[in-house]
This record gives C-alpha cells, sequence and structure tokens, in this order.
C-alpha cells in the first residue's frame, strides 16, 4: 500500500505550489541617502496589492546609523507622532508633489534599518499614485526628502535613479493600482 501513496503525493505536489502565496509585486531600488554624516546607501521600494487590505506604497529603507541624531522614533508605529505630519517632500526631475505623511517602522528583516512608507488605497489619486505614475518615465531622478519634524534636525535626502529595465519594471508594476485615466 504504501508504494501507491508516493505517486498519488507526487500528484498533489505541483496543486499545492500553486496554492502558496507569492509576494506582492515590487521593486526594489538602490540609491543613497545624504544626511550629516555623509553619503550612504538607501533602497526605495514600490509595492502593488491587490485584494483585501490592498494598497499601492513606497518605502524609503537607511540604516539609523547613517543618521544618529534623527528622531526615528517619532516615525514609529500607526500612530506615532510625526506620522500626522505632511513631512515628506517628493519630486520626480523637476516634478514637485504635494508633501505627504509618513509612519514607520524598524525593520524585521534588516538589522539597524528604519522604513519610511506612504500608502494609498488602489486607483485613489494621492501622491504616491503621482510619483509612482511619474516614475515610469526612463532617466528621471526620484528625490526624497524627510523631514524631521523639528528645526535643530536636518532632513534626510534620498535620492534614486532607476535604469531603463527598472523604469519599466516601476510602470508594469504599479499600473494595477494607478486610477485609471479618463479617455
Amino acid at each position: 500500500m504504501r508504494k501507491h501513496l508516493l505517486p498519488m503525493w507526487l500528484a498533489l505536489v505541483p496543486g499545492m505550489a500553486l496554492a502558496l502565496p507569492s509576494e506582492p509585486p515590487q521593486i526594489v531600488l538602490r540609491g543613497t541617502v545624504t544626511t550629516n554624516s555623509g553619503e550612504h546607501p538607501a533602497w526605495l521600494t514600490l509595492i502593488c496589492t491587490q485584494g483585501a487590505g490592498a494598497a499601492l506604497s513606497l518605502q524609503l529603507m537607511l540604516s539609523t546609523d547613517s543618521a544618529p541624531d534623527f528622531p526615528f522614533d517619532a516615525f514609529e508605529g500607526p500612530r506615532a507622532p510625526a506620522s500626522y505630519l505632511p513631512s515628506a517632500q517628493l519630486q520626480v526631475g523637476h516634478q514637485r508633489f504635494t508633501p505627504a505623511t509618513v509612519a514607520g517602522w524598524f525593520s524585521g528583516d534588516v538589522d539597524g534599518a528604519f522604513v519610511f512608507g506612504i500608502a494609498v488605497t488602489p486607483r485613489h489619486r494621492a501622491t504616491v499614485t503621482d510619483v509612482a505614475a511619474a516614475l515610469s518615465k526612463p532617466g528621471v531622478t526620484l528625490t526624497w526628502v524627510q523631514l524631521s519634524g523639528n528645526l535643530q534636525t536636518p532632513p534626510l535626502a534620498a535620492q534614486f535613479t532607476p535604469d531603463a529595465m527598472q523604469s519599466s519594471a516601476l510602470k508594469r508594476i504599479a499600473a494595477p493600482c494607478l486610477p485609471r485615466s479618463k479617455t
């Protein structure tokens, strides 16, 4: 009887693999962030999810060591005091966007990293959708200036310049979450 279990198990495995959850469509760009201590690596992630809890989000991740005086704790968590203020100034090429509110969290994946996030429900027009649409054009640079919320602490200034392949991927990944164009 055990001889017959192996073929049955092997027949079930491909179907089970299809049922496993997959990562949401996303792209990660490497860039730099300039702080009081100089220029450091930074990462920008664009994610578009569908279904329950769907969102289009932009996330800026950097090492907390690169900006030791920045008040990361003020942005951490869903009800963080700084998360109510429009503190992210975004620009793609020469196009500036309405400042956005951000929330943040200490990364569970990268030790010593902090992530700032901006999100919106798919198909709703907001700063994040406008930025995502502008990023799909080749040859543009995204500048994310993250204000600290106090005048004593200088802002963080991150820059990302996607190449042609990354611009194409940004356009493809963001498309389902962008507002439908009016024709």
